[in-house]
């Protein structure tokens, strides 16, 4: 079973967004209401190999940060990395903290990282050629590579954007080519699941993305104090190399200084420069998340291993300090700290949680919940009978409440329909629930443990028998 393996010491739990992509299985559509699908999809190509399910469901991510390797290899050479350059290039990508904890689960993130670094190679092929002489098949590449990274997540689409003034400025001849052309083609068609499940679905998707462009609770601190946050989640021990370790003039001697290498440094430089004056600006509205920052991961990388003085020697110890720093973060308690001190304690206890709750409900066919971490952990570790496949189990919804935004959970609209009997999951008494219930009663309380023993909190667990959607849920337009 799935909870047997993750509560297993040595592994990485299982993340919210992880379930939740994993839950979708159950019902696989073309695209979600808050993801593309290909997540999900990779996990569907391969939820039928002979390996442990949890095993099964991030072998897709270890595969992505390999493709993601393999490829920023390609585009260091292309901006005039080579020798040890190119070690420290790869050994900073495979000890940056952010990219390993991404690397370890099976989200989004991992895989646009892949894609970005993918389109961004093929990019440099195009300069390397001036956009002429066979470019075309590397914008059929890059376009490949953008679809795919936006059935991901579409924050891919700041690439192009971003490399656009550069084009315009010192390559406006390629668009009196069909390259370009061509590539965005490509891209389209690769994107053509989420387009249809888009127009099928009033744009859901699409309208869940432009959600995060409204305001929050802003400070004018918000637009700068995500940067010096991303440096240290990609370099924390290399950050010592700024204080003397760097070089800020020229590119070091161990780099081709030809005319498409440095081309290629020109337009990447310029095209991390707006990345961060869009994450400036975006910052004077609220919050700037670390992975929203993803597209600088590779423009980092690059820079750091085009100028840090230290030698490959070096850059292998620090991937150790580095990979010491994620291990004490990942697993605390068998470093003797306690939960006070466990930067991943929301995630953790759920396996057990949830087969405690499962064993005092009994079977049931649908469950519901007041947030969406809390149900995609439910669908995922509720256990399957005996001689049940995999992902036979029941399905959910999150309650509806138009303070919040719409999920995957309510594209289902397991809640709009009569039912026999609902497990509700939360933290107080669902009223509103409750109220559309023929009986309705509690069945006791779950705690979610610490592998120390302590509780962080506590499920409470309750029965509505006889359901019916009367009074109407209210109708949630917030994406």
């Amino acid at each position: 079973m799935v909870a047997a393996i993750s509560s297993t010491p040595g592994w990485v739990p299982v993340h919210f967004d992880e379930a939740q992509y994993a839950t979708w299985l159950l019902d696989l559509d073309l695209s979600y209401q808050t993801k593309g699908p290909f997540v999900t999809f990779t996990q569907w190509l391969v939820q039928g190999l002979a390996l442990p399910p949890l095993i099964a469901m991030r072998l897709p991510a270890w595969f992505a940060f390999m493709v993601a390797a393999l490829g920023l290899i390609w585009v260091g050479y292309r901006t005039g990395l080579r020798d040890q350059r190119l070690w420290i290039l790869v050994l900073s990508l495979s000890c940056a903290p952010m990219v390993i904890l991404l690397a370890m689960v099976h989200t989004t993130d991992i895989w646009l990282l892949a894609m970005i670094i993918l389109s961004l190679g093929a990019f440099a092929e195009v300069v390397h050629r001036d956009g002429q002489h066979g470019a075309e098949i590397w914008w059929v590449l890059m376009g490949v590579a953008l679809g795919l990274g936006a059935l991901a997540k579409l924050s891919i689409a700041l690439i192009p954007l971003a490399l656009l003034p550069w084009v315009i400025l010192r390559m406006p001849q390629i668009f009196l080519t069909a390259g370009p052309y061509l590539g965005a083609f490509v891209c389209a068609l690769t994107m053509s699941p989420w387009i249809a499940w888009n127009i099928d679905h009033d744009f859901g998707h699409l309208k869940h993305e432009f959600g995060h462009m409204a305001g929050g609770d802003a400070q004018w601190s918000d637009a700068f104090t995500w940067l010096p946050i991303f440096v240290m989640s990609i370099l924390p021990v290399g950050w010592l190399a700024i204080f003397g370790g760097l070089r800020w003039r020229g590119n070091g001697t161990l780099m081709l200084e030809s005319g498409y290498a440095s081309r290629v440094r020109e337009a990447f430089q310029v095209v991390s420069a707006v990345l961060v004056a869009f994450f400036v600006i975006k910052g004077f509205a609220g919050p700037i998340l670390v992975n929203w920052v993803l597209p600088l991961v590779p423009f980092l990388l690059l820079g750091f291993a085009a100028r840090v003085r230290w030698s490959v020697a070096l850059q292998s110890m620090i991937t150790v300090m580095q990979w010491g720093i994620v291990l004490l973060l990942l697993f605390p308690y068998q470093f003797g700290w306690t939960m006070q001190r466990d930067a991943f304690q929301k995630i953790r206890g759920w396996d057990t949680a949830i087969q405690e709750v499962a064993a005092l409900s009994g079977p049931s066919d649908v469950v519901s919940a007041d947030h969406y971490s809390v149900l995609a952990w439910a669908l995922f570790y509720w256990p399957e009978a005996p001689g049940e496949a995999r992902w036979s189990g029941p399905i959910g919804q999150v309650i509806p409440d138009q303070s919040r935004r719409v999920n995957q959970y309510d594209q289902w609209a397991v809640l709009a329909g009569p039912h026999a009997r609902i497990v509700h999951l939360g933290a107080n008494t669902p009223d509103r629930l409750a109220e559309r219930c023929g009986q309705f009663s509690a069945l006791g309380r779950v705690s979610v443990r610490m592998p120390d023993g302590t509780v962080r909190s506590e499920i409470g667990v309750w029965e509505c028998l006889d359901y019916v959607p009367e009074p109407p849920w209210p109708n949630m337009d917030l994406h």
